[in-house]
């Protein structure tokens, strides 16, 4: 009796000991935004601040067009610089439902490859049916993608949420009685009616031409977490905004030669 005692005293210790390890390990599982955001080190949230135009600390300085070793998300090259936040101070919900006409965006890659890192985009901003402005900015494909989370952090998109950021992009179609150029790519003012699918045959060209769209996408406010978000349904809200697509690529911009 006395050794069972002890053995029911040794397994109620082990016990306890064990539990504080299975609950670390069940927190990432927590419904608090679980595997969307993760939180930045110093580096990365430099990185972060770095691509929104806040100024790095001394002793953690990137090189130009560099941020810590990761690409840039947005180094302006030439142009009225107006990208970065352009959609932010429309209502989010109305663009979702495509009910927005203006600003638009068309993108052109003037130089690009599937092995080029980073890739320069022309950006022609619509205002109305007849004025537009031209810029042109540096995106990297692998940048991270930060913003402030709800505790006033530098947080990262994961891999798992940029996946869900391509899907929504390529899901994207004018919607019906909306203009559009139909298969055609164009630079404006009206987008082709899947503004994200590019028909290429070359590999990694389309994907890569995703990856920056995305970048610039978020920069400028057109995408923002919500969109990412699945809502009640366990599915993510229809996204129908066509104020942005890809217009296409110019070949002499070819770095893949």
């Amino acid at each position: 009796m006395k050794h069972s005692r002890h053995g029911a005293v040794a397994s109620l210790l082990a016990l306890s000991f064990s539990l504080p390890v299975l609950a670390q390990e069940e927190v990432p599982a927590a419904p608090n935004k679980p595997g969307f955001f993760r939180q930045l080190g110093t580096s990365l949230k430099d990185a972060g601040q770095q691509a929104i135009g806040v100024k790095a600390s001394p002793t953690n300085r990137a090189a130009p067009g560099r941020s810590n070793g990761l690409g840039a998300i947005y180094t302006p090259l030439s142009g009225a610089g107006k990208l970065p936040k352009l959609f932010r101070a429309d209502n989010h919900q109305q663009a979702q439902l495509g009910k927005l006409d203006w600003p638009r965006v068309a993108l052109t890659y003037t130089e690009w490859g599937a092995s080029l890192p980073c890739w320069t985009v022309e950006a022609q901003i619509w205002t109305s049916a007849r004025a537009s402005t031209t810029e042109v900015f540096r995106t990297c494909a692998n940048a991270a993608v930060t913003e402030t989370d709800d505790l006033g952090e530098t947080a990262e998109l994961n891999t798992s949420a940029l996946w869900k950021g391509r899907d929504t992009l390529t899901g994207v179609r004018v919607p019906a009685g909306k203009p559009n150029t139909g298969a055609r790519r164009s630079t404006g003012p009206n987008p082709p009616a899947q503004p994200f699918v590019v028909n290429v045959s070359r590999p990694g060209v389309s994907d890569r031409a995703v990856d920056v769209a995305l970048r610039a996408a978020w920069v400028s406010g057109f995408i923002q977490t919500t969109d990412l978000h699945p809502g009640a349904s366990g599915l993510l809200t229809p996204f129908k905004d066509g104020r942005m697509w890809i217009a296409g690529f110019k070949p002499e911009g070819n770095r893949d030669k």
